[in-house]
């Protein structure tokens, strides 16, 4: 995209921009890299597009996650007082030090790669059932018959979810998928209630039994690591929230992109040692993520030659970092496997990079290689102009990617 254009005040809140976002994203980096949006409702964000700019905002103190700081900005935008959840108020992603380095010695700790590569066998085998129940559809979606319940069910594993609550756990995923803290229907807390309810009755049992499971991990360690019930609580809704929206993201985008790739599909079936060595191009290619978490200014803060005042959003737009000439020079808007260390920020950067980010490589990694292993021949049962994207502002997923299997 060459020239002046012209940007709506909400430029990345269009369905427009949702679908095609990567031109008004590379116009954005060499015009105005530290851009202002207009939010629904009002207020304003300030969205940050250059990788370099990107990479310092996250490791910047001053551009803070504590929840608590959220919802005060919001409860003064909003002229009533909200609250954060308990579920949702105590764990990795919305505390700051000093809160949060205890809990990030504590979850990486338990959360770690070699428990995300001992579940490869559990993960195999819930893929191919999943790919055993598609087989029986007319046009399988591979969005709501894959790609949405695959990390569901393995993050369920994961925890120690016993399989007959597994129809539940993905119920609970999808509606806490809508959550909004400015609901007044009582329909999203209501099922906030029953996976509380239900993930407290978890970890009583684990207390009282133990098991080789995460949560016993977190519930009887050493003393110096162990958390509290609701840090646990906490841990697991995040769980269910960022691990699987994240990996459905990333599950759906990969298998979508080889796909349209045939050739680097070919060469990731004819040498099988290549996927796990492909992964980091894959998630950068596809940007699972369209922007990290959200951040709000506790002072003023200088970014890209802007001045960004205190108490404001920051919105730091991951797929455009991944897109950035800047970073990867060669090409970056094709998908290469020989990329030379594509480093992405797709898990984010500093010390809120995603502890699951292993996890979500190797369930990715499976569930794109079995697809592909069982039915080399599949195809896209639409053409590829017609995909569509849902409109989402942390991740990127399909709407659905109905193939011939």
């Amino acid at each position: 995209m060459t020239g002046t254009r012209a940007l709506s005040k909400f430029w990345m809140l269009t369905n427009d921009f949702t679908q095609n976002p990567f031109p008004v994203l590379e116009y954005v980096r060499r015009e105005s890299p530290v851009r202002e949006l207009s939010m629904p409702g009002g207020g304003r964000a300030w969205v940050v597009t250059r990788y370099e700019d990107a990479k310092a905002a996250l490791a910047d103190p001053r551009l803070s996650r504590d929840i608590h700081v959220h919802f005060r900005l919001m409860s003064q935008r909003s002229g009533r007082l909200l609250t954060p959840p308990a579920e949702e108020a105590n764990h990795l992603a919305n505390v700051e030090p000093p809160r949060h380095t205890p809990l990030r010695r504590a979850i990486s700790f338990a959360f770690t790669p070699r428990r995300a590569e001992a579940l490869r066998p559990k993960v195999e085998q819930i893929a191919d059932e999943l790919l055993d129940a598609l087989v029986a559809g007319p046009v399988p979606d591979l969005i709501t018959g894959y790609a949405d319940p695959l990390p569901v069910i393995t993050i369920a594993e994961l925890m120690g979810v016993p399989a007959s609550a597994w129809p539940d756990f993905l119920r609970w995923s999808a509606a806490l998928r809508s959550y909004s803290p400015t609901d007044g229907s009582g329909v999203l807390d209501a099922n906030i209630q029953e996976l509380s309810s239900f993930m407290a009755e978890l970890i009583a049992r684990k207390e009282r039994e133990g098991g080789e499971d995460l949560l016993s991990a977190l519930i009887h360690a050493a003393p110096e690591r162990r958390l509290t019930p609701t840090e646990i609580l906490s841990t697991g809704f995040a769980l269910m929230t960022g691990g699987n929206d994240t990996t459905a993201s990333l599950v759906g985008g990969v298998i979508s992109a080889l796909l349209t790739h045939p050739a680097q599909r070919a060469e990731l079936l004819a040498s099988p040692a290549r996927w796990g060595k492909s992964m980091d191009e894959l998630i950068r290619y596809v940007s699972p993520i369209s922007n990290a978490l959200q951040r709000v200014t506790t002072e003023p803060v200088e970014l890209g030659g802007v001045t960004i005042p205190s108490g404001e959003v920051v919105i730091i737009s991951v797929m455009s970092t991944n897109r950035d000439e800047e970073q990867f020079p060669d090409h970056p808007d094709r998908l290469d496997l020989d990329r030379h260390k594509p480093a992405h920020l797709s898990f984010g950067f500093g010390i809120h990079y995603c502890s699951g980010a292993h996890m979500a490589k190797v369930i990715t990694e499976i569930a794109a290689r079995r697809l592909f292993e069982r039915f080399p021949d599949v195809r896209l049962a639409v053409d590829p102009a017609e995909l569509r994207y849902q409109q989402n502002v942390v991740v990127r997923p399909l709407e659905a990617l109905p193939v011939h299997l």
